[in-house]
């Protein structure tokens, strides 16, 4: 099929570009951040990139160990990242088969795999410096000097095993200044160690731009200037184009350019969205009477689970200012959204920047990123 909708891909199309880039950064260990709006494809640029490059790598998605939207689960993501990174380590060295099904059959946590190394292929000072951390944590004790320690890991198992480079990425970094509670000098901490790193790629990537934005361009943040940035934007128009008109070929779907223009019209450059209304297509068979087709999809369980997802993290302030905007076209100047006062619209406005939501124009005026929410709030 050449319509998929959901899971990332290793072999998105029309992201050449960007793939290049982003393996020529990892190749040269230069620290990347890079950031878009929900939907718009990075996990699958990183992905293509990590395969074609075939180093040692993972990805971790911070946001999975957010807790009640304000708390975050340190221990728990340290835990993971550690256990992924040793795993990826030792198979690529060609010592994790019994590894590998330790973690695929009956892994349940790091101290588990920590006694499955030490039997085998122990390096001792990795296995202290866990075990310290392990101490720390499951008594419930601050974890900062350990935290530190298992910070150079990564960097230890490349010298350990030979490692020309490992890759770690994660994903939806922003949600790590939820930790800073408990761990104020997290950042501090993360810096101090992987600038020192030279077989190390450290990739961060998040779809909440303006928080992202803030860590890395604040000259109080501990990353300010660390990490190069790359934006990834939507498809440009005739590259959408060539998506649809190629994949409705291979599908040996009936359709015309004409309709094609309004599809892309609708959509933009979104990725999802384009692989969400291919399938429809497919699915209907032609694109035939295309205008009322997709002011239908506006109803359809997928476009509603993801926006109404989305929406779930704002405050109703910030709903409301993003629905006004949705209603005047998708661009506003503050003063169209202001109800009773101006430092409300403010607020909402700018939880809706960092939240990569909307993104400033020029002076005064916002717009809204993704069409599709456009479409949906104003439907």
């Amino acid at each position: 099929m050449w319509f998929i909708y959901g899971p990332p891909t290793d072999t998105p199309f029309g992201r050449e570009d960007d793939i290049r880039k982003v393996t020529l950064y990892m190749r040269r260990g230069q620290p990347l951040s890079l950031i878009g709006p929900r939907r718009i494809g990075k996990t699958s640029i990183l992905l293509a990139s990590i395969k074609q490059l075939n180093y040692p790598s993972v990805i971790v998605n911070a946001e999975e160990f957010v807790e009640n939207e304000k708390g975050f689960d340190l221990h728990s993501f340290v835990s993971y990242t550690l256990e992924s990174v040793m795993a990826e380590a030792y198979e690529r060295a060609g010592k994790g088969h019994r590894l590998k099904e330790i973690v695929k059959k009956s892994m349940r946590s790091l101290r588990e795999m920590l006694g499955a190394i030490k039997v085998s292929f122990s390096i001792p000072e990795i296995n202290s410096r866990i075990e310290l951390f392990l101490d720390k944590a499951e008594k419930g004790s601050k974890i900062g000097e350990e935290f530190s320690e298992v910070l150079d890991i990564p960097e230890i198992l490349c010298e350990e095993l030979g490692f020309e480079r490992f890759i770690v990425i994660i994903d939806e970094f922003q949600y790590l200044r939820l930790a800073k509670q408990s761990m104020p000098e997290l950042f501090h901490k993360m810096r101090s160690r992987w600038q020192f790193h030279k077989r190390v790629s450290y990739v961060i990537s998040g779809s909440a731009v303006g928080m992202l934005e803030e860590i890395m361009s604040s000259k109080n943040e501990p990353f300010y200037q660390f990490f190069l940035i790359e934006r990834v934007y939507p498809f440009t128009r005739d590259v959408s184009i060539e998506f649809l008109r190629k994949g409705f070929e291979v599908e040996r779907v009936k359709y015309d350019l004409k309709n094609i223009d309004k599809i892309v019209d609708y959509v933009d450059g979104f990725p999802a969205w384009l692989n969400l209304f291919g399938i429809k297509v497919v699915m209907r068979g032609s694109t035939e009477n295309i205008e009322s087709f997709l002011i239908t999809l506006l109803e359809d369980d997928n476009v509603r689970i993801a926006i109404d997802r989305d929406l779930g993290k704002l405050k109703p302030s910030a709903k409301s200012v993003l629905k006004k905007i949705a209603q005047l076209g998708g661009s506003a100047k503050v003063k169209d959204v202001v109800e009773d006062k101006r430092w409300k619209a403010n607020e909402a406005l700018e939880q809706l920047r960092r939240y990569g939501y909307i993104e400033r124009k020029e002076k005064g005026v916002y717009s809204i990123l993704d069409p599709m929410v456009v479409h949906y709030l104003s439907h």
